[in-house]
């Protein structure tokens, strides 16, 4: 739509808001709206008048991953109030929180989660979420809202955290290996427990770019979310590697020169991400060659859980060279 620019007084130029655009913000005179410039564009937000976004989902019937979806997909839609009902006739629910490591690692293990009542397992599904809790509960329902207004500096902040907590997985994976701590569950749970912040973290950025959308640049917000989404997939690879060294019988120290490279790609892509240069993307073209070499140099040498380190370490590597063509790609 097009708006004429009419001048009021001396130095004064002003326009008209589009009537439909302020009856669906519920904005009235005297009311205080944010102007973002953007190069030869003027954004106008009027988020903060908006109506409470409210969603409501009966996990009848569902599996647990199912419900971990359609909460997921509702959070990081920016839902401030969800509503979840379910049957009050079903006793037991499978512990949502663990789900996916007693199903599929702590189970090879050994280990067994107790089943919960669906309140317990509905809590423990909700504190996994940055900013939300439950409210009020009922027979067959309970309400989970946002306990407070996420902003542009939370964004910033959790961004980063996603960044250190891989790095804190690195560290530990390679501290396990040299120490010789494998063969042990404990040290799987740990860098799931680790990985779990990862997940939080970047749940939490996607709400704030949903939420807070006129905040960002809409290229950049795309290239945001895909690199979101990438940075949790590398922490879920090391779900795959704790896993390996949890169930290894022999000392895994033979894949340690290629995680050592592996860790520095990723701090380089950590620093490009922060601090741009080409001086910098060059360097990190050179390294991806250099993790190649050692890849082919050693993988006809290594067996069993060293193996398979090394291609869940090596698919890190991959997706740090993708990582890097999405904040290339920021830059125009």
């Amino acid at each position: 739509m097009k708006r004429k620019i009419i001048k009021q007084g001396h130095n004064t130029l002003t326009l008209t808001l589009p009537t439909e655009w302020v009856k669906k913000l519920n904005l009235k005179a005297g009311d205080e709206i944010d102007l973002i410039e953007r190069d030869s564009s003027l954004v106008i937000n009027g988020h903060q008048n908006m109506p409470e976004k409210i969603a409501e989902i009966d996990i009848t019937n569902f599996t647990i991953p199912l419900l971990w979806r359609f909460f997921q997909s509702a959070y990081r839609a920016g839902s401030d109030e969800i509503k979840i009902k379910f049957d009050s006739n079903k006793k037991d629910y499978k512990d949502a929180y663990h789900f996916y490591t007693t199903q599929f690692d702590y189970s090879k293990l050994g280990e067994k989660v107790p089943s919960k009542p669906a309140l317990a397992m509905i809590q423990g599904m909700v504190d996994r979420f940055i900013g939300m809790g439950i409210i009020e509960t009922g027979k067959d329902y309970c309400i989970v809202k946002e306990m407070g207004e996420p902003t542009v500096k939370e964004f910033e902040n959790s961004m980063r955290r996603v960044f250190l907590v891989i790095l804190q997985m690195f560290e530990r994976v390679i501290e396990a290996i040299d120490k010789n701590e494998i063969n042990d569950s404990n040290l799987c749970k740990e860098i799931h427990t680790i990985d779990l912040n990862v997940d939080r973290f970047v749940d939490y950025c996607c709400r704030i770019l949903k939420k807070l959308s006129a905040s960002f640049p809409e290229g950049k917000k795309r290239l945001l979310f895909s690199t979101l989404f990438i940075l949790e997939l590398v922490g879920d690879e090391f779900k795959y590697i704790g896993k390996h060294l949890a169930i290894s019988k022999k000392p895994v120290k033979d894949v340690l020169p290629l995680i050592e490279m592996v860790k520095k790609h990723f701090e380089m892509y950590y620093n490009l991400f922060y601090k741009f240069s080409r001086e910098n993307a060059i360097e990190l073209g050179e390294n991806d060659y250099k993790i190649y070499n050692e890849h082919f140099k050693m993988k006809e040498k290594l067996k069993d859980q060293s193996k398979s380190i090394e291609t869940h370490f090596m698919m890190i590597s991959k997706f740090v060279l993708v990582l890097t063509e999405l904040r290339i790609e920021m830059e125009f």
